[in-house]
């Protein structure tokens, strides 16, 4: 069970916020036994999949939301009686009330029926035989990405109750050689990025967003790894920004510095960090932005991946990647 309420992160959604907000959630999980898998690195942790049904803090003007996702728990303590992990997932949700300009003009937050979900909590759990009960606290994150105005996006701070029982323990498939070394070397690598957004609620447009990626990557323990990278964007949605300037096609061009947190599972990673734009002539969003997102690199050191591009809460644009990582040390 969750109990919160709709954070402010924008002036322009404070008629928004009217009622405590509400949700709850149904889990399927397993822990993983340790082994020689990526699992060992990580103490027993838990995957799972949710579905959930949430309250908006407006019934009025924004619904209600309901939905799924899938998501990994990783425990910082774990014993046979207690545990403190962190939980991060992302799935989809589905909005029961959305913008509209004659019936509901004042949505300015959700204009789109299927958005993106992305939640993270951290968690204690009290273990008495299979019987489990927890308490946490989280933040939930509604959007489709930018990919339809207006999506100002709604974000939840929560607390958390629950109640869990165990049949068993998940024991995972040993294998021989395990692809996670921690004493791997750097990795630098290149990620071709594809995109589009809309920009004008009148027009429906969506224009496209092209950007290039350079990055190295070290992961230092099974909990610990950084990235570093430089990033090119050509996006094209710039051109109707401030119309009376005359743009050449440098000028919608940016710039920008990232570095992120990184966790890896095996093959799988996630990353989580902020830039800032050193070029970016026009600035209509902000300097800072940030990047939370999964990639995958396969035998061959090629890599795909998703990601969202925000600007403090509020979607810039949904990143879906095709690279290469050139480091091909075992």
């Amino acid at each position: 069970m969750h109990s919160g309420y709709l954070a402010v992160h924008r002036p322009t959604i404070a008629h928004l916020p009217k009622d405590p907000v509400f949700a709850g959630e149904l889990t399927y999980f397993l822990d993983l036994k340790e082994g020689e898998t990526w699992a060992k690195a990580y103490a027993t942790p838990r995957i799972g999949i949710t579905t959930f049904y949430t309250s908006t803090g407006n019934l009025d003007i924004l619904g209600s939301l309901f939905g799924g996702f899938a998501f990994g728990d990783l425990p910082f303590y774990r014993t046979d009686k207690h545990s403190f992990s962190a939980r991060v997932g992302s799935g989809l949700a589905i909005a029961s009330k959305v913008f509209d300009p004659i019936s509901n003009p004042k949505n300015n937050a959700i204009s789109a029926h299927v958005n993106v979900i992305v939640q993270m909590s951290l968690n204690y759990r009290f273990y008495s035989r299979n019987n489990e009960f927890g308490i946490g606290m989280g933040l939930n994150h509604f959007s489709n990405g930018a990919n339809k105005l207006p999506n100002l996006g709604l974000n939840y701070p929560t607390l958390t109750l629950s109640y869990g029982n165990k049949r068993g323990i998940f024991r995972q498939k040993e294998r021989s050689k395990y692809a996670g070394s921690w004493k791997a070397p750097w990795d630098f690598g290149i990620n071709f990025i594809l995109s589009a957004k809309d920009i004008s609620i009148s027009k429906g447009k969506k224009y496209p967003i092209y950007a290039l990626n350079v990055f190295a990557r070290k992961v230092f323990s099974s909990k610990c790894g950084v990235e570093f990278g430089l990033d090119g964007i050509y996006k094209t949605a710039l051109l109707e920004y401030l119309p009376e300037f005359e743009k050449k096609p440098i000028d919608i061009f940016q710039g920008g510095f990232f570095t992120g947190y990184v966790l890896t599972f095996d093959r799988f990673s996630t990353v989580l960090g902020m830039g800032f734009y050193f070029k970016d002539r026009y600035l209509p969003e902000d300097h800072i932005y940030h990047r939370i997102g999964m990639r995958y690199k396969f035998k061959n050191n090629l890599l795909v991946g998703v990601t969202l591009k925000s600007n403090w809460g509020k979607a810039d644009y949904v990143e879906w990647s095709v690279g290469y990582v050139f480091n091909k040390k075992k």
